[in-house]
């Protein structure tokens, strides 16, 4: 069943318009100028500051220890419009102690907008997400396998200037279910989710630049208590046009 819901969402993101609810507020100029277009994709790469605390029962754990870990992983990802997929990697050379950290997300974001003038938006991005989440380490037989497919609305603002910058910002709250790799459905995910941008168009040899902020938090309710954590992460990214 996961496989199937997976593969379908993944089939929108790549075929529904990523920029449906940006083109909805501005409208582009010379398309021979991609360096200055705002709507041209990025590739991203940075570090994610990750604190994964366990929230269960300590006696519920089979080897009496927990996963838990604070810690830096390495981050990169790919932005189209409303399209992101992006993984992050820690272990010993990120400086995660005894711990190998993997997760490798999916989000399609298309927002509604209900202010809008030529240089300012306000609206409500509506997220379609699935994320995969390993944790392991080579102490302790158990490993934390997650995925989970979650649905949220929230909040986003959006300024433009043409040919100068565009800044903006975002904030999720989503719920959605989760299920070990190769399992059933096992419980449920509270997440949230933010993002800011400020991108700088044409600036460095005809690209635009970007500096990225986004905030993660997963709170995952999994039959028993073995696998109650709790994830946040910040990731901080530099990221160019394409």
């Amino acid at each position: 069943m996961i496989q199937s819901l997976f593969k379908r969402f993944l089939l929108l993101a790549l075929f529904a318009s990523p920029a449906i609810g940006y083109a909805q507020m501005f409208s582009v100029g010379d398309e021979a100028e991609q360096g200055s277009n705002p709507f041209a994709p990025y590739l991203r790469v940075g570090i994610q500051p990750i604190d994964f605390s366990y929230t269960g029962d300590p006696a519920a754990l089979n080897s009496h220890q927990s996963l838990a870990f604070t810690g830096t992983a390495a981050h990169i990802s790919f932005e189209s419009g409303g399209f992101t997929i992006g993984a992050s990697l820690g272990n010993d050379m990120t400086g995660l102690d005894n711990r190998n950290y993997f997760d490798l997300k999916i989000n399609f974001t298309n927002p509604f907008y209900f202010v809008r003038t030529p240089n300012f938006g306000l609206g409500v991005p509506i997220q379609l997400g699935s994320k995969i989440t390993s944790v392991r380490s080579d102490d302790i037989s158990e490993e934390f396998s997650q995925t989970n497919l979650h649905a949220g609305a929230g909040g986003i603002a959006q300024l433009y200037f043409p040919d100068k910058l565009g800044v903006t910002a975002q904030f999720i709250p989503a719920f959605g279910f989760s299920t070990a790799s190769g399992g059933l459905i096992g419980g449920n995910v509270f997440s949230m989710r933010g993002k800011a941008r400020v991108n700088f168009y044409n600036l460095v040899f005809g690209r635009n630049i970007s500096l990225g902020y986004d905030y993660i938090f997963d709170s995952y309710d999994i039959d028993g208590d073995e696998f109650d954590y709790d994830f946040s992460g910040h990731i901080l990214t530099l990221g160019i046009s394409l």
